[in-house]
């Protein structure tokens, strides 16, 4: 019970945050319930992405939330900054795609698909096949006026 009013909090936090400091962007689309989302994760540091078990090990000791992920497989022949990055895939996601612990998913999950407008300017873009997209939240014509 107190999970879910932690939950709870974060998610009317999230919210308030996130019309408090829109972006430039904004999430479009929805959820098409595929799990590539929860199989194709990266990782960062401040140092850039996760590149190795050594590290990725080192995170988990320093942060919980790490031990709900495993190593699923390396980053190739993507832009220069992802090149060789570890992806990594959730340990509560089932094969048919429903999530185990919905109910008390970390905010990482619930933060999903996060605005990052650096990434978005790198090109960056959703998993193939994913039902959410980024866009832009005015058009420029909107600012002229």
């Amino acid at each position: 019970m107190l999970s879910e009013i932690k939950n709870f909090i974060e998610d009317i936090f999230l919210e308030f945050y996130n019309k408090l400091f829109s972006s430039k962007y904004v999430v479009k689309g929805k959820c098409k319930r595929c799990g590539r989302c929860c199989r194709n994760i990266l990782f960062s540091t401040k140092d850039g992405y996760i590149k190795s078990e050594e590290l990725f090990n080192k995170m988990k000791k320093k942060y919980r939330y790490y031990r709900n992920f495993r190593v699923s497989g390396v980053v190739k022949d993507k832009q220069d900054f992802q090149n060789g990055a570890l992806t990594f895939e959730c340990k509560f996601i089932s094969k048919n795609n429903k999530c185990l612990i919905y109910p008390i998913r970390p905010i990482f999950c619930r933060d999903y698909p996060n605005i990052n407008s650096d990434l978005i300017y790198n090109g960056v873009t959703m998993l193939d096949g994913c039902g959410f997209y980024f866009d832009v939240n005015k058009k420029f014509s909107k600012y002229l006026e």
